[in-house]
């Protein structure tokens, strides 16, 4: 019988992780983790424009301010289009995976695009794409919450899923203005592109339920058995205690009817005397 080596030892201990990884791709933790990390990502990317935005279209290419809004404009219909679509979509086909996935490369690309545009025409069609992909992230990204989570963790998990909001929506402008005054545009689209990369990597190693409604109907099942388990576990000292005072109810009603006063004969002189009897004779 060969001793095992450390060589073994490592290699087991390995294959158990990535055992333990590759069953973490499968599970409502994993689908949460995308989500938040997708939502986090939009953001960001969102917000790193705020700081440099004005230096672009005043300075370089000699707009006025109110191009300003109608960039930001842009992106707001784009929302409006890709969100309802790609809910449908989704919808339809039963997919969420893969419209993440081109939502994430949407963005990306046109978020490159957006940094490295010399035109005002080039930052209108960049920004509406961006939108578009945006709308889909956002859809597509907290229907995949709704199906693996229901009941009280659906708010919770909802609420995490908004702190990647939180702090995207914090730090976006933050990066901007620092990488943009390090490295001007091009800075920032090495920085979006490896924000885009390090998602994708997530979002592709996502195993998608294959039927929604299945997992719900498991989870809620398995809520049940425990809710059920709980109660059960409540109401055996409370029967236990029913049948013990059960049992002992005989005696204790004889001892009151022991202890309990004798109505006295009426005799009939007060009978005699009562209003009734005087009304009746």
């Amino acid at each position: 019988m060969s001793a095992s080596t450390p060589g073994d030892a490592s290699g087991s201990a390995f294959r158990r992780v990535l055992r333990k990884c590759n069953d973490f791709r499968s599970t409502p933790a994993a689908v949460l983790v995308v989500s938040t990390m997708a939502v986090f990502s939009d953001t960001v990317v969102y917000g790193l424009i705020v700081p440099f935005l004005p230096d672009i279209l005043q300075n370089k290419l000699g707009m006025s301010s109110s191009a300003n809004g109608i960039l930001f404009g842009t992106f707001g219909l784009g929302v409006l289009i890709g969100a309802p679509v790609s809910a449908y979509i989704s919808d339809r086909w039963n997919m969420r995976k893969w419209p993440m996935v081109l939502g994430l490369v949407g963005l990306g690309a046109t978020s490159v695009l957006f940094a490295l545009a010399d035109a005002f025409w080039e930052l209108v069609v960049a920004r509406l794409a961006q939108g578009i992909s945006s709308g889909i992230t956002w859809a597509v990204g907290l229907a995949m919450i709704a199906d693996v989570y229901s009941g009280e963790g659906i708010g919770q998990a909802m609420g995490v899923a908004f702190s990647g909001f939180t702090v995207g929506y914090l730090g976006g402008p933050v990066l901007g203005g620092v990488i943009y005054g390090a490295g001007g545009n091009h800075a920032i689209a090495i920085f979006v592109g490896a924000i885009a990369v390090v998602d994708l990597i997530f979002r592709l190693l996502l195993v998608e339920p294959k039927n929604m409604s299945a997992v719900q109907a498991l989870q809620i099942s398995t809520n049940m058995a425990a809710t059920e388990s709980m109660a059960g576990v409540e109401i055996a000292p409370a029967i236990a205690s029913n049948a013990s005072k059960d049992a002992s109810l005989p005696k204790a009603e004889a001892g009151v009817a022991e202890e309990s006063p004798v109505i006295d004969e009426v005799s009939g002189s007060e009978l005699a005397d009562s209003p009734v009897e005087r009304r009746t004779t």
